[in-house]
């Protein structure tokens, strides 16, 4: 009988953020290190990724990459609400695009051929949000919230679960999305991710037969996790929505985390050899990896690889200050086992198994 290990799937990732390009706020600042990132999270046992699309070229561009890493990488397929505006309206008005029809036909297309070939997963990530108003208008993201709810309901027969999300706009969003689900149009259900509502928004969206899935931002501040700790567990997803929505120091969930090795990152010979070798450099407080800020990223690696033939390679890559990566998808799992009272590693076990085994279910993975 194999040794027990975890297993996650991490449903939420943004790799086309221009972060994993070594690129912030228009400046570079080290290399590209998306196959850096990659190996760090698989060796982890990271082992399935939903890389989530914002937009056309998007959704295009995130076939081709999940292509490119089969049985690891998934994709969705629409349009953000923060950038229906930038997608399909004419700059600072109301007044659509000429070519709406022709990029909703592609938007469906793209679903058909990347649903074909295996690389499209999920539906999305489309909704409301309410809290970016400056990047979309109400109206706009009500409009395009219907109009891709009418696409994903025209393909009813490829069995793609929604992959959703909602700031502070409840009641328009279910009440644009029940009529579509009174009538069976989302047979695979879906989920609604990266949650940060109310115990009142968490049950109408759960009314709606919805999974949830929480990140570092669904465990900020206590209320979030009195909330959080009353998702079902039968409901629940984990993610990261990298780069973004780290847990950090200040966040009230930071307390309950625990340091490597532990059943959420199990000891991997020979990872901590870095920290006896370069003692001196910044290690994360958490996990096995050298850190540092973004424009120190290449200098801290460069004087690193001086201890190439005695460690993993992996190992010598630093993470980066306040960039969220999909290893850090077991630290969030930790902090749900711990706001459900799961103690004992048999529970944990349990617990960590199901959760890969709902994600995998949910979209359709073997």
């Amino acid at each position: 009988m194999s040794r027990w290990a975890p297993r996650y799937f991490d449903i939420g990732v943004n790799f086309s953020d221009s972060m994993f390009q070594g690129v912030y706020h228009g400046s570079v600042k080290h290399k590209p290190d998306l196959e850096a990132v990659i190996a760090r999270a698989r060796l982890f046992r990271v082992e399935r990724m939903l890389v989530t699309s914002s937009t056309i070229s998007e959704s295009e561009d995130h076939v081709q990459l999940a292509q490119k890493h089969p049985g690891v990488f998934y994709s969705t397929v629409g349009v953000h609400p923060c950038t229906v505006a930038e997608e399909f309206y004419c700059k600072g008005t109301e007044d659509l695009l000429p070519d709406v029809d022709e990029k909703l036909n592609k938007l469906r297309e793209i679903a058909v051929n990347g649903t074909k070939t295996g690389a499209i997963k999920a539906f999305g990530e489309i909704g409301l949000d309410y809290d970016r108003l400056h990047y979309s208008s109400k109206d706009q993201q009500r409009t395009f919230f219907s109009k891709q709810l009418e696409i994903a309901a025209s393909l009813k027969h490829l069995q793609l679960p929604l992959f959703l999300h909602m700031r502070n706009a409840v009641d328009d969003f279910v009440s644009i999305l029940k009529p579509f689900v009174d009538r069976g149009d989302f047979p695979a259900s879906g989920v609604v991710h990266s949650f940060t509502g109310t115990e009142k928004e968490l049950h109408q969206l759960l009314q709606l037969g919805f999974k949830i899935s929480v990140n570092g931002c669904s465990l900020k501040t206590s209320e979030n996790l009195e909330v959080a700790a009353k998702i079902p567990r039968s409901q629940l997803l984990i993610e990261t929505d990298a780069p973004w929505c780290e847990i950090r120091k200040s966040h009230a969930s930071h307390k309950l985390l625990t340091s490597y090795p532990n059943l959420f990152y199990p000891e991997i010979p020979g990872m901590n050899d870095m920290k006896e070798l370069a003692k001196g450099k910044k290690f994360d407080e958490r996990l096995p990896f050298p850190t540092a800020k973004s424009d120190a990223v290449d200098k801290i690696e460069e004087s690193l690889s001086q201890y190439r033939d005695s460690v993993d390679p992996i190992a010598m890559h630093p993470l980066v200050k306040s960039r969220n990566e999909p290893v850090f998808v077991g630290q969030v799992a930790q902090i749900m086992c711990s706001l459900y009272g799961l103690e004992e590693p048999d529970q944990i076990q349990v617990f960590l198994d199901e959760v890969y085994e709902r994600s995998c279910e949910l979209f359709g993975v073997d």
